[in-house]
C-alpha cells in the first residue's frame, strides 16, 4: 500500500445522489405586479435566457409565450404606441425592476 492509499476498511464517504449544482444561473427575470379590479394583483414576468427565445407570462402564468428578440422589440414599439394612447402612466408604473435569477 502506497502512502496515498486507503486500507480496505477505511470508511469512505458516500457520493451525493446528484452533485451539487454550482453553475451560475444564466437566465434573468423581470417581474412587476400590475394592479388588478377583482383581485390583488397580477403578475407580469419576463425571462431572458442567452441564445434563446423570451418568454413572457402573464397572470401566474395563465397567459405565456415566446418571442424572439425582434418580436420582442416590435411588440415593445407597438405596445408603447397602444398604452401611451390611453393616457398618462399609472404612478405604480414608475419604479425600476431589477432582474433576479430565479
Amino acid at each position: 500500500m502506497t502512502a496515498h492509499e486507503l486500507p480496505e476498511s477505511a470508511p469512505v464517504p458516500m457520493p451525493y445522489a446528484d452533485q451539487p449544482d454550482d453553475t451560475p444561473e444564466p437566465r434573468q427575470f423581470y417581474r412587476l405586479r400590475a394592479p388588478h379590479v377583482d383581485k390583488a394583483s397580477v403578475p407580469v414576468t419576463v425571462r431572458v435566457t442567452p441564445d434563446a427565445d423570451l418568454y413572457v407570462a402573464v397572470g401566474a402564468g395563465r397567459r405565456r409565450m415566446y418571442l424572439t428578440p425582434s418580436e420582442a422589440w416590435a411588440l415593445w414599439r407597438c405596445l408603447s404606441e397602444a398604452v401611451a394612447s390611453t393616457g398618462e402612466p399609472p404612478e405604480w408604473i414608475r419604479v425600476h425592476i431589477t432582474p433576479t435569477t430565479r
